[in-house]
C-alpha cells in the first residue's frame, strides 16, 4: 500500500472505513483488525475494521455491531478521503480529519467518528516521504468541498490553527 503520505488522511490521513459497494468490483482484503470506535461524543465500543482494495480506491470498513461505517482514500484526480454511514448511503467528502499518533486514532468530521487504528498509522508513517511525519504527534488536514486538502497541520500548529479560526 505504497501512497503519498496526504494518501492517508487519505493515506495521510483520515483521515477510516468504507462498506460494501452496490456494484460488485473487483476487491483484495489487505487486512482485518480488532479495535475500537467511537461515534461522536459516546464511549469507545468495539468494531472490526477491514481494509480492502476495490477497483483504484481504499476502503476502510467499521463494523459496530450491526452497523457499518466507512471511509475511502481516492487519489484521482487529486487525493481526498471520502465517508458513508450506512451500506446505502452515499459517499461525501470528508471536511477534516486527525491523526494522534501516540494514542493511534485517527478521527473524521470535528470527532463524530474516530478508530483506534495502528495498522493504518504506521502505513502512513511508512510511506511518509522525507521527514514530515517524523517525530509528529498530531496531524490534522481540512477539506474543501470537493475533497481537496486545502490546510494542514502539525502539532503545536493545530492547535494554533484552531484557536486562529475561534475553535
Amino acid at each position: 500500500m505504497n501512497r503519498p503520505v496526504l494518501l492517508l488522511l487519505g493515506s495521510a490521513l483520515g483521515w477510516v472505513a468504507l462498506a460494501w459497494s452496490p456494484v460488485r468490483a473487483e476487491t483484495e482484503v489487505i487486512y482485518s483488525l480488532d479495535t475500537t470506535c467511537t461515534l461522536g461524543s459516546g464511549q469507545p465500543q468495539p468494531c472490526q475494521v477491514e481494509a480492502v482494495e476495490v477497483d483504484n480506491t481504499t476502503e476502510y470498513r467499521h463494523r459496530l455491531g450491526a452497523r457499518t461505517i466507512s471511509y475511502r482514500i481516492l487519489d484521482a484526480p487529486y487525493v481526498r478521503i471520502e465517508g458513508r454511514k450506512g451500506d446505502g448511503d452515499p459517499w461525501s467528502s470528508v471536511r477534516n480529519a486527525w491523526i494522534s499518533f501516540p494514542t493511534n486514532e485517527l478521527c473524521f468530521n470535528d470527532r463524530a467518528f474516530c478508530v483506534v487504528n495502528p495498522t493504518f498509522l504506521a502505513d502512513v508513517k511508512a510511506d511518509a516521504r522525507g521527514s514530515a511525519f517524523e517525530q509528529r504527534d498530531t496531524v490534522g488536514l481540512a477539506f474543501n468541498p470537493d475533497g481537496r486538502v486545502d490546510v494542514a497541520c502539525f502539532d503545536d500548529g493545530c492547535r494554533r490553527l484552531l484557536e486562529a479560526i475561534g475553535r
